[in-house]
C-alpha cells in the first residue's frame, strides 16, 4: 500500500523542514527535465530501478539511494518489472549548508552494508512518526531530518572505500588507548603506527579522512580536552601541574599550544569557566 505524509507547515522556518516522506510498492517512471524544487532523497526498499542524472545512468539496487539538489534534472524507473522505493524531500534555511558541509555534491549516490540497514530503519520510523501527526510545531521531524542524513554521512559510502562507520572501527583500538595513555609524554607518531600494524604515512592518511588532521594533533587536541576538563575542576592543581598531567613536557610548551589552540591562555579559561 503507497504511504505518502506531507506533514504540517511549521509557522516559523525550521533549519531541516520535512516536506514529504512516504513510501511506494510500485515506483512509477518519472522523468523531471527541471528537476524537483527541494532536495530529493529516493532509495531502494525492495526489487531495482535505474536512475539517470546529470548524463549518469545508476543502478538502484538495495542498500542503495541517491540525494538529489533542488532542480537537478533526472529520470527514473522500474528495472526487472519490480521497484519499491522509499522517498523524503525537504528544505529549510539551513538545508543547502547542511548537505554542503557533508561533501555532498548536486547528485550523490549512497551505498551502505545489508547487515545493520539503520537508514531504512530511521526512514520507517519518521513515515509512521508523520502519520500519527503529532508534530504540529516539525521541530522534532527537523531533528529526525538531520540524524537521518548523519546516518547517510557515516553508515553509507559514496565511493568504493568503506563506510565512515567502518573506517572508525579500524582506528577505535587506537583511540581507545590514547584515552588512556594522552599523559605519556613520549608518545611519538611511530608508537601511535604500531598499535595499528601500519606506517605513519597511511595512519596520517586514515587520520585526515576521518578527523581532518594527523594522528598527532588528533593526540594534541586530545590533551588540550583534557586540560579543559581539569582546569575548572581542579583548582588546587596550578597549570604547570595539569600540563604535565595530560602529557606536555613543561609548562611553556603547554601554555603556548593552549592559546593556539583556544585563543586563550589556561589560566584565563579557568577564571572564564571556573568555579
Amino acid at each position: 500500500m503507497m504511504r505518502r505524509v506531507v506533514p504540517a507547515f511549521p509557522s516559523e522556518p525550521l533549519p531541516l523542514q520535512l516536506e514529504t516522506i512516504g513510501f511506494n510498492p510500485d515506483q512509477e517512471t518519472l522523468h523531471r527535465p527541471s528537476g524537483y524544487p527541494q532536495f530529493h532523497w529516493l532509495q531502494t526498499m525492495s526489487g531495482e530501478g535505474e536512475l539517470t542524472v546529470n548524463g549518469q545512468t545508476w543502478k538502484m539496487t538495495e542498500h542503495s539511494g541517491v540525494l538529489l539538489a533542488p532542480g537537478t534534472t533526472h529520470r527514473y524507473e522500474a528495472k526487472n518489472g519490480w521497484w519499491q522505493t522509499g522517498y523524503i524531500t525537504f528544505q529549510g534555511s539551513m538545508a543547502a549548508s547542511i548537505v554542503q558541509s557533508f561533501g555532498w555534491s548536486s547528485a550523490e549516490r549512497f551505498q551502505w552494508e545489508a547487515g545493520s540497514d539503520r537508514i531504512s530503519g530511521h526512514l520507517n520510523s519518521m513515515l509512521t512518526f508523520a502519520e500519527s501527526g503529532s508534530d504540529p510545531s516539525g521541530w522534532q521531524s527537523s531533528a529526525d531530518l538531520y540524524q537521518f542524513l548523519t546516518l547517510l554521512r557515516t553508515e553509507a559510502r559514496t565511493d568504493n572505500r568503506p563506510s565512515m562507520s567502518k573506517r572508525l572501527e579500524r582506528v577505535q583500538a587506537l583511540l581507545d588507548w590514547l584515552e588512556q595513555e594522552f599523559a605519556n609524554p613520549e608518545i611519538g607518531l611511530s608508537d601511535m603506527a604500531s598499535r595499528l600494524g601500519l606506517g605513519e604515512r597511511q595512519l596520517n592518511e586514515r587520520f585526515r579522512e576521518l578527523f581532518g588532521q594527523t594522528a598527532y594533533s588528533y593526540l594534541i587536541q586530545l590533551r588540550i580536552r583534557k586540560a579543559k576538563e581539569w582546569l575548572p575542576s581542579r583548582p588546587d592543581w596550578t597549570v604547570r601541574r595539569i600540563g604535565e598531567a595530560v602529557g606536555f613536557r613543561d609548562a611553556s610548551h603547554f601554555v603556548s599550544t593552549f592559546r593556539q589552540k583556544e585563543g586563550m591562555t589556561p589560566e584565563t579559561y579557568r577564571k572564564l569557566y571556573g568555579p
